[in-house]
């Protein structure tokens, strides 16, 4: 995602009017459930348009900070463009998590405009990665994620770290992407065998689901302090 500094900036705030993503004190449970992950996207917008994402400046990438620099992005914004780098099984929670943010919230008539424009944009890119395999990965951007799920945030990094696991191999392609997906959605095999592994895991560790914490390396859970 890419765009001036404005139109991020923008974008953080309106995300705040639909939840308070700021708030210090998430409870471990919001943490886990979709607010989690709506906090995790505005987190990473306002990183992005304080320039800690990706950063270019006169159409140039921008690697290194200096003083100069720094005096440039606060005085020269137009010359900049910003951006953040998010997975396909991360923006597809994403935008799971911000309607079912509309289902909770009252927010400002504009964020419906707004996420209609941004799921167009996602089937554009989809539909340009493949038009045949484009079927098969469509419902996980229409409701096929069960977004109430109060685990949603571990199930995301789930399906994260096996779409990962498959980039390093070759490309993913879409049919596979929709494979990993089908953990999300609700009452499907691999549905109520992640949230078996979940709720073996904290029973074993005498904790809540929503205190676990993913060791991927070894794909083994311990305690999040």
């Amino acid at each position: 995602m890419w765009g001036d500094r404005r139109s991020f900036h923008e974008l953080h705030e309106l995300l705040g009017e639909c939840w308070d993503c700021e708030n210090a004190d998430m409870s471990r449970a919001e943490g886990c459930s979709y607010i989690g992950v709506i906090s995790y996207f505005s987190y990473e917008v306002r990183h992005a348009f304080m320039g800690d994402r990706l950063l270019t400046l006169d159409d140039k990438p921008v690697k290194d900070w200096s003083d100069e620099m720094f005096q440039l992005f606060e005085k020269e914004m137009e010359r900049f463009e910003v951006g953040i780098e998010l997975t396909w099984p991360h923006m597809l929670f994403i935008m799971a998590s911000w309607w079912e943010c509309l289902r909770h919230q009252d927010c400002p008539m504009r964020v419906l405009g707004i996420i209609r424009e941004f799921t167009v944009n996602i089937e554009q890119l989809l539909q340009q990665r493949s038009k045949t395999q484009y079927p098969k990965i469509e419902p996980y951007l229409h409701g096929a994620i069960y977004a109430a799920n109060p685990y949603l945030m571990h199930f995301m990094e789930h399906i994260n770290y096996e779409y990962l696991r498959w980039s390093t191999f070759s490309r993913v392609t879409l049919s596979t992407l929709a494979e990993e997906m089908a953990c999300a959605a609700f009452g499907t095999y691999q549905y109520e065998d992640f949230m078996a592994t979940l709720k073996k895991q904290a029973k074993k560790l005498d904790c809540p689901i929503e205190k676990l914490r993913a060791k991927v390396d070894e794909w083994v859970y311990e305690i999040e302090l």
